[in-house]
């Protein structure tokens, strides 16, 4: 650290004694004048407020870059859906009920309540104008969002666990969050006399601020670029005023104030409000029980020669999606099944196995298998999306090579739509892994057609298919996948009923 001091004073010294520097200060005095007044480290008006002002302006223009993104439907919005939608098969109880209580520390109520204890604290140590930069960051953030919300007016997530009735757009948790325990952040840098709790407090509040955007998107109640646009609206406000705080505590003269409390009294009063907001966010977390979200399910009937035109006739894409809409290989099968258990049972006995779900414990054991190439027979699969949603089943069978590296694999999405014989719509794609690809997906064959061929062999076998059509779906193609795997096809693809 201190060679790095020694190399920027050595290069701040030759850059004001160079010959070159000298001459543009004597024919621009205003501008040099300018620019060492903006650089100037003693006073709040150089450098401090200069660094404030670009860090401010920054972040409004990644604000206006998301919000232009939302407004043109831009690529990024176009993931939210996905990221919606992945987030939707990790869901469990167990971490719905974990992250309800840790999203309410980013609630209204909880917030205003740990709000007025921060504000009696630090009255009760006199530190009045940190109080009004609280306010300021709080009342300015949460207004912005209200007006922005009704401004976009942008629909709820559909898939998530209880009802909001506000629009999506920006998180107000994600602002609220940003801004209040952004505060106690800054409050810990200005108040706390040892680093170590200066860095303790800013490690726990920046794991808090992360926790209560990513339990947003747990529970499904705002989009990715919500919880985004909300961070960044409560970064603006408070950068607003902690600049207003600091221009103003460099021009009053900071005279001791009078003691009000002895130290002790006030220790034992702050432990006092410090318990009434811990009992008061377990006491409001016992009873919070938001209303369900019933997601809606539609079903729609199509007689039998309508499944040859499925695609075209209701605008449904022929080709499965990445995280970003960009399409990657066409769907292989349309098998019509009475239900679930019908389709399942016909791959068990064609000799396919049903992949894990993705857990911790699941990807523990891939990853140790793929690293030793074992075998790993049920190996969860790396999430594919059509029309927008994640698949619904994935069904695996293993090659001569039996390990978890090398695979026969296919995915297929359960549609809304139910023959008139009552028969449910699945659509699939297949492929072969050949390898592990940067240790985290893996990498595909080209020739697809033949992992067509086999799944349509091996249900044939099983004498569970009750007639089987060949079409043309797509033209032949030259593709790639997300992870930028190339394959081809013909274009065919069979229909299949069960």
């Amino acid at each position: 650290m201190k060679i790095i001091k020694s190399l920027l004073k050595s290069f701040w010294q030759a850059f004001h004694t160079d010959d070159e520097i000298v001459k543009i200060k004597k024919h621009y005095p205003r501008l040099t004048g300018f620019i060492s007044r903006r650089l100037n480290t003693k006073h709040f008006a150089g450098l401090p407020l200069t660094l404030l002002l670009i860090a401010f302006f920054y972040v409004l223009l990644l604000f206006g870059g998301v919000t232009e993104d939302l407004i043109k439907s831009d690529i990024i919005i176009s993931a939210d859906e996905r990221i919606s939608t992945l987030f939707y098969i990790f869901r469990n109880p167990t971490a719905v009920t974990f992250f309800l209580w840790l999203t309410l520390l980013g609630k209204s109520y909880i917030i205003i309540l740990l709000t007025f204890v921060t504000t009696i604290i630090l009255w009760l140590n006199q530190k009045k104008w940190y109080i009004a930069t609280l306010w300021l960051a709080l009342f300015g953030s949460e207004t912005f969002t209200y007006v922005t919300k009704l401004i976009l007016n942008r629909p709820r997530p559909q898939l998530a666990v209880y009802l909001e009735h506000s629009a999506s757009f920006p998180s107000g948790h994600a602002t609220i969050a940003m801004a209040f325990y952004g505060f106690l952040i800054y409050l810990s840098w200005k108040l706390a006399k040892k680093r170590r709790q200066r860095i303790l407090i800013t490690l726990f509040n920046i794991i808090l601020i992360i926790l209560i955007g990513f339990s947003r998107l747990y529970l499904g109640v705002h989009y990715a670029s919500d919880v985004w646009a909300g961070y960044l609206v409560g970064l603006l406000w408070l950068i607003i005023s902690i600049s207003i705080f600091e221009w103003k505590m460099s021009t009053t003269n900071n005279s001791n104030s009078k003691i009000i409390l002895k130290p002790k009294t006030k220790q034992i009063i702050t432990l006092g409000l410090l318990i009434i907001a811990f009992s008061s966010y377990i006491t409001y977390g016992y009873f919070y029980h938001p209303q369900t979200n019933n997601i809606p399910h539609s079903e729609i009937f199509l007689t039998a020669p309508e499944i040859k035109t499925i695609f075209s006739d209701y605008n449904l894409p022929r080709y499965t999606e990445t995280l970003t809409g960009k399409s990657q290989e066409p769907i292989s099968f349309i098998i019509t099944s009475r239900d679930d258990d019908t389709i399942k049972n016909a791959f068990s006995q064609a000799g396919w196995l049903l992949g894990d779900q993705i857990n911790p414990a699941s990807l523990k054991k891939l990853g140790k298998t793929a690293i030793f190439n074992q075998a790993y027979t049920a190996a969860p699969m790396t999430p594919s999306f059509w029309n927008k949603e994640v698949h619904t089943f994935g069904w695996e069978k293993s090659t001569g090579a039996d390990t978890v590296r090398q695979r026969h694999h296919t995915r297929f999405w359960k549609t809304n739509f139910i023959t008139t014989a009552g028969d449910h719509i699945y659509l699939g794609t297949a492929s072969l892994d050949t390898g592990i690809k940067w240790f985290i997906t893996h990498q595909i064959s080209p020739d697809i057609d033949t992992e067509r061929e086999l799944i349509l062999t091996d249900l044939t076998n099983t004498g569970l298919i009750k007639n089987v059509e060949k079409i043309k779906l797509v033209d032949p193609i030259l593709g790639q996948n997300f992870s930028g795997d190339q394959f081809f096809t013909d274009g065919q693809a069979y229909i299949i009923n069960l």
